[in-house]
């Protein structure tokens, strides 16, 4: 009977067991397993905590006398709902979909974040785009 070998995806570790049916481990225990699911959940809060931060600079960029320029409300409607913008979605699905991830009532919502949103649905909205 051939044994298998197998290699933790976060220690490292080699073990070498029996061939038995189903998914080969990936881990060689509930701790490595669980510290491999910390560091994906902080690198994705890395990436939000950044896309918030560049959503608040372009949120106080906008004033009376410079609102969002017009070329920049789709991509941006794209951006905030986390869609491709080769889809080709209406706005009002790219509006409903961020409405629903950066609503402040929401776990994970912001509030500038939301008022840009606001902003950009109301420019598309007004030119038709």
């Amino acid at each position: 009977m051939a044994i298998q070998r197998f290699k933790c995806a976060w220690c490292g570790l080699g073990w070498n067991r029996l061939p038995k049916p189903g998914r080969a481990p990936r881990f060689c225990s509930d701790a490595c397993k669980q510290a491999s699911w910390r560091e994906k959940a902080a690198v994705a809060r890395r990436i939000r905590d950044e896309q918030v931060a560049l959503f608040h600079a372009e949120f106080d960029q906008i004033t009376a006398a410079k609102p969002l320029p017009l070329t920049r409300v789709v991509p941006l409607l794209h951006g905030l709902a986390g869609s491709d913008p080769s889809h080709g979605l209406p706005v009002s699905r790219l509006y409903r979909t961020a409405a629903a991830a950066w609503h402040p009532d929401r776990p994970g919502g912001n509030h500038k974040v939301f008022q840009l949103l606001q902003e950009a649905h109301r420019l598309a909205r007004l030119h038709a785009l």
